[in-house]
């Protein structure tokens, strides 16, 4: 039985299969995606996975502040507003979806604000 190995490099994940292969095959980034490292703005992902609705929400300095607790697409499958839940307050707040980029491989928001501007933004309207 042959083991599949598997390397992380900066450019592209390696898959380095069978002891009879020479070199490796790149994987291919996510359909949709205009990045090798997987980080797209998120609203240009047209039909988004659904452990969007499960990411982690970090500011522009890359710390957590949050959790996704809704997205509200477009007519064309494209993710409009997110709304987060803060950590600490429990406050919840709606972000135009223009905001943040999306790091597919460790399902995490990161918004072009920092937390305390994340904080302020107009809280969502209760569903």
């Amino acid at each position: 039985m042959n083991k599949i190995r598997l390397m992380v490099c900066s450019a592209a994940m390696m898959v380095l299969a069978a002891p009879g292969l020479i070199g490796g095959a790149v994987a291919e980034p996510a359909p949709g995606s205009n990045s090798s490292s997987g980080i797209i703005a998120l609203n240009s992902l047209a039909n988004p996975p659904v452990t969007l609705a499960t990411a982690s929400v970090a500011d522009a300095k890359g710390i957590v502040v949050g959790a996704v607790q809704k997205i509200v697409m477009d007519g064309s499958g494209k993710p409009q507003t997110v709304d987060v839940a803060l950590m600490g307050s429990g406050a919840v707040v709606a972000m135009d979806a223009s905001k943040f980029n999306y790091d597919q491989g460790h399902n995490v928001l990161t918004a072009q604000l920092d937390a305390q501007q994340i904080a302020q933004q107009l809280r969502a309207p209760l569903s």
